[in-house]
């Protein structure tokens, strides 16, 4: 067997006067350096702070850890303990690497220095962290190895659109992050220019806590339906043909301040629109709005998407969002959720930019708004959507249906007690697993790409029914153990309480218990 031992520091220095930090401050995503030794180094890797169990613990994940240049797996640590000063301790514990059907002793280093004298120390502050681990397995290594990796917390906003809520002041009859005609570019810029097809609304979506939502409307343009259109890219105008797509397109582009970075792979996009077409008695067909989004790589992209003999932008396509939708009986608002197809030629590319578009009708000059009653959309609080459940797990032969039942392992506790896999519900979504010696269970945390912006995962936990295998309970009113259920679905930058000996956790005015379940 091999000993590994694994070293997550932090090279922070120790000022006189040192802030207090809690679990939840330091809870997040980070990207740094890994070092092995004096010889391997990993830069730009990913390391996770999960809240842990219990109010004063943490769990520590490191994707597709490597040593000697072949894969372990993820490292998991739970019932990491953090003072108020942000240094890190756990007691002495194991961990097996299952791919390598390794068992390793660790212990966690307080501080570190190498044979060029540089220290490095287990702490964290709320944008730094580091943890010093010491794994240890004396019969293949004959002393441990150091891993070392010292990082800065992640806080990407590139995994949202920008101002789905379209709040805030407009500038120049545009809000924050969304374009229509005033902004345009093309020869034809200067006499599509508009302040009337797209305006802020004091109507908002029911239940919103916003104050605006955003219109497009037709109008009447030279004998032409001119659709309502908004993007976050940049309308361009080229000819007076509306149908020509060549000519008239919106588009991103990355040497355009018209753009939006972009960095997710979401599930699906979903909003709020009120339509309202100009003839509501026409055919379906012809009253339909439309809604595309999609996530390119790092080059030009139109939309409508041009393909021909010299062009290939389906190339630059990783994933699209595409809805033609029809008003409700009522004219009133209505949710729509568009789940994103990705392309599987092109998702080993790095994604770089989102270009969203809104229009009145799905045809180009379509439509069968008129000069008194345009066709007219309301949009309000557009936002991607990132699932990170899972819907079942397996183990070795053994699945696990996750319906929301409970459900426990016929077996007896072990840190090695098999490999598990879970099916999960969303395109980047990651599970990791920690074998919890103390409470004699496994917790899987369920992570998407939008952790790093919004902190969200969720925890689920499985236990064993055989007695040996009862540990500490974390809830001493709760002795046995409900099985596997959902732990918390919760982000990770809560406030937490303890009142009359219960822990709840609290974000803004909204309380919950220690379950998820909101209490106030």
């Amino acid at each position: 067997m091999k000993k590994v031992f694994f070293t997550l520091l932090a090279g922070l220095m120790v000022s006189a006067q040192v802030m207090a930090v809690s679990v939840m401050d330091v809870c997040g995503q980070y990207e740094g350096d890994l070092l092995l030794g004096m010889e391997e180094k990993y830069p730009e890797s990913q390391v996770y702070l999960f809240p842990g169990v219990t109010d004063s613990t943490l769990t520590f994940v490191l994707p597709d850890f490597k040593f000697n240049g072949v894969s372990l797996g993820n490292i998991v640590l739970p019932n990491i303990t953090m003072t108020e000063d942000g240094r890190f301790t756990i007691e002495e514990t194991t961990l097996y690497l299952v791919l390598l059907k390794l068992r390793a002793t660790i212990n966690i280093l307080e501080s570190y220095t190498d044979t060029l004298g540089n220290t490095y120390t287990s702490r964290a502050t709320e944008n730094h962290a580091g943890i010093v681990l010491e794994i240890a397995e004396p019969k293949t290594l004959p002393e441990p190895i150091i891993v070392k990796f010292s990082g800065e917390a992640v806080r990407s906003n590139n995994y949202a659109l920008p101002n789905g809520g379209f709040e805030g002041a407009w500038t120049n009859n545009e809000p924050a992050g969304w374009h229509s005609f005033n902004t345009a570019t093309g020869p034809l810029a200067n006499l599509i220019r508009s302040t009337t097809q797209f305006v802020p609304s004091n109507e908002v979506r029911p239940g919103s806590n916003g104050k605006n939502s955003a219109v497009i409307a037709s109008r009447s343009l030279f004998g032409v339906n001119a659709n309502g259109n908004c993007t976050n890219g940049q309308i361009y105008a080229g000819a007076m043909k509306a149908t020509d797509a060549t000519a008239n397109y919106n588009f991103s582009d990355p040497d355009s301040a018209f753009n939006t970075p972009f960095q997710g792979h979401p599930d699906s996009i979903v909003l709020w629109a009120k339509y309202i077409p100009g003839d509501r008695n026409a055919a379906d067909d012809a009253n339909q709005a439309r809604l595309c989004a999609v996530i390119t790589t790092n080059a030009r992209y139109h939309d409508p998407e041009l393909n021909n003999d010299s062009i290939k932008q389906a190339d630059f396509r990783m994933g699209a969002a595409i809805l033609n939708y029809s008003a409700t009986a009522d004219l009133g608002w209505q949710r729509l959720a568009v789940p994103f197809v990705y392309d599987p030629a092109n998702l080993d590319k790095e994604p770089a930019y989102i270009l969203t578009t809104f229009t009145t009708n799905k045809i180009p000059g379509g439509g069968t708004g008129t000069k008194a009653h345009p066709d007219s959309v309301f949009i309000d609080d557009v936002e991607l959507v990132y699932n990170n459940r899972i819907s079942l797990l397996a183990r070795g032969e053994e699945t696990i249906d996750w319906d929301g039942e409970s459900y426990k392992i016929e077996d007896t506790y072990c840190d090695s007690c098999g490999i598990f896999n879970a099916l999960t519900t969303g395109i980047s979504t990651q599970a990791f697993y920690a074998f919890d010696a103390i409470h004699k269970c496994v917790f899987v945390y369920v992570v998407a790409d939008d952790y790093a912006q919004s902190g969200k995962y969720n925890l689920y936990r499985v236990d064993f029914t055989n007695t040996d295998a009862k540990g500490t309970s974390l809830d001493p009113k709760v002795p046995d153990p409900q099985g596997i259920h959902e732990v918390a679905t919760r982000e990770a930058r809560f406030e937490k309480a303890l009142i009359n000996g219960q822990l709840y956790l609290r974000r803004g005015d909204v309380w919950y218990n220690v379950s998820g379940v909101r209490v106030k």
